[in-house]
C-alpha cells in the first residue's frame, strides 16, 4: 500500500513537471511581418529559424491586400474573397477597398479569440490604416497607423511605434497567447528588424517570441526597357477595349451598355440588361470572351460569374504588356507574382533549418495556429509546417 502510494505521488509531481515546463516553453506572442515585394534580403540573425526558400502565392492576381488575407486565412481568394486591394461595387459602379467586414471565414484572430474565450490580445500596425485593419481582421484590440498623410513612416519609426505598443498592451506579457501584425514597406528595413527582435525577445523572453516573416507575393512589373532591348511589349488600352466589346455584344443583340463597369484588367458585365433581353450570363461571358482574346496583347481572359469582389471577365496581358486607362491616361502597374520568396519562422522552439522545396503562403496560419495551440481558420486546408 505504501508503494503504491509512492508511485502515484511520483507519477503526479511528474505531471506537474511536464505541466510547468509546457507552460513555461509556450508561445506567448506572435509577431506576424509583411514586407513589401521582399525578396531574398533579410536580417543575418533569421539564419537560425526555419527557413522556407520558395515560398509562394498560389494566386495569380497577387497584391497586398489578397496576400495578407491569405497569411492571416491560410486560403485563397476563392474562398476568403479578399480579391485585390479595391473592386467595382455593383450598385455603385464605383471602386471600394477591401475591409475586414469582407473576409468571409475565419482569421487567426477570430480563432485566438474563441479560444481564449476574448483574452488573447490582437493587435496591428502599419503605414496605412485600411492595411492593419485587413492584418487584424475581424477581431481587434488596438490599430496604429501613419494617418498624417503629409509624413511617411520609415522602417525605424514603425518598429518603435512596434515596440511601444508591446508595452502598453502587456503583449505577450501572460500565458496567454497574443497576436501582433506588422507590415513593413519596400525599403531598408534590416536595422529595423534586427532592432524589433531584440527588443521583443528582451520583453518576453526569447523562448515566448515567435516571429514570423513573408513577402507581400509579388513584384511590380519595369517595363522601361523593353522596347529598346526588343522585349515584345505594348499598352492594353482599358477603355478602349470596354467601347469596342459593347459595340460587338451590340451588334449581335441590338444596341445596349453590355458592359456596364470597368476596373483595371477587369470588367463587369450588366446583369440586368441581359435578363431583359433574355440572354445567358454564360453566353454573354463566352462571346465577350471569344472577342477580347483577339485584342493584341491579351493572353487569357478568365471568367468570374457570380464572384463577389470581382468582374465578370479578367483578362490577362502577355508578360511585358502595360495598362492604362486611355480616359484618364492614369498608367495601371501590372505586378506579377514572384517565381519564389522566403518565409521565415524564427524564436520560441522553432526548429533551425532550411525548407527548399515550394512552400505555400497559405501554410503560415496553421502553423502558427498549432504553435499557439488554437483552432485554424475554418477554410484553411494547409498543413502546419512544423
Amino acid at each position: 500500500m505504501k508503494n503504491r502510494y509512492l508511485y502515484v505521488t511520483l507519477l503526479a509531481m511528474l505531471a506537474l513537471s511536464m505541466q510547468a515546463q509546457q507552460k513555461g516553453n509556450q508561445t506567448r506572442l506572435v509577431v506576424n511581418i509583411t514586407i513589401d515585394q521582399l525578396r531574398d534580403s533579410y536580417p543575418v540573425l533569421f539564419d537560425d529559424g526555419l527557413i522556407c526558400e520558395q515560398g509562394f502565392y498560389p494566386d495569380n492576381q497577387a497584391d497586398l491586400s489578397s496576400v495578407i488575407s491569405s497569411v492571416v486565412t491560410g486560403t485563397s481568394p476563392f474562398y476568403h474573397t479578399i480579391t485585390a486591394d479595391k473592386w467595382i461595387d455593383r450598385h455603385s459602379l464605383q471602386p471600394v477597398a477591401a475591409m475586414p467586414s469582407d473576409i468571409a471565414v475565419s482569421t487567426l484572430s477570430d480563432e485566438l479569440k474563441m479560444a481564449t474565450q476574448g483574452l488573447g490580445k490582437v493587435c496591428a500596425v502599419a503605414a496605412e490604416k485600411t492595411v492593419a485593419e485587413l492584418l487584424s481582421a475581424h477581431n481587434v484590440d488596438r490599430l496604429v497607423w501613419q494617418d498624417d498623410k503629409r509624413k511617411k513612416w520609415d522602417a525605424t519609426n514603425l518598429t518603435a511605434k512596434a515596440l511601444q505598443l508591446i508595452v502598453e498592451e502587456r503583449l505577450g506579457y501572460d500565458s496567454v497567447p497574443d497576436l501582433l501584425y506588422l507590415q513593413y514597406e519596400k525599403s531598408d528595413y534590416h536595422s529595423a528588424l534586427t532592432q524589433l527582435v531584440t527588443e521583443v525577445q528582451r520583453l518576453v523572453g526569447r523562448e515566448h517570441a515567435l516571429f514570423v516573416l513573408t513577402s507581400s507575393g509579388y513584384t511590380e512589373q519595369d517595363t522601361a526597357d523593353y522596347a529598346r532591348y526588343n522585349v515584345p511589349t505594348g499598352v492594353y488600352y482599358t477603355n478602349r477595349t470596354a467601347n469596342l466589346l459593347n459595340m460587338y455584344l451590340g451588334a449581335l443583340w441590338g444596341q445596349g451598355k453590355y458592359v456596364e463597369g470597368i476596373y483595371r484588367n477587369q470588367l463587369y458585365l450588366n446583369h440586368q440588361l441581359l435578363e431583359q433581353k433574355r440572354i445567358a450570363l454564360s453566353e454573354a461571358a463566352q462571346k465577350a470572351q471569344d472577342f477580347l482574346l483577339q485584342i493584341t496583347g491579351v493572353k487569357k481572359v478568365h471568367t468570374h460569374l457570380y464572384e463577389t469582389h470581382m468582374g465578370d471577365l479578367v483578362v490577362e496581358l502577355n508578360p511585358g504588356w502595360q495598362m492604362q486607362n486611355d480616359d484618364t491616361h492614369e498608367q495601371i502597374k501590372t505586378k506579377q507574382p514572384l517565381a519564389y520568396f522566403p518565409i521565415i519562422f524564427y524564436g520560441a522552439q522553432v526548429p533551425a533549418g532550411k525548407v527548399l522545396t515550394p512552400v505555400s503562403i497559405e501554410r503560415i496560419a496553421p502553423t502558427i495556429s498549432k504553435a499557439i495551440r488554437i483552432r485554424a481558420p475554418n477554410a484553411c486546408m494547409a498543413t502546419p509546417l512544423f
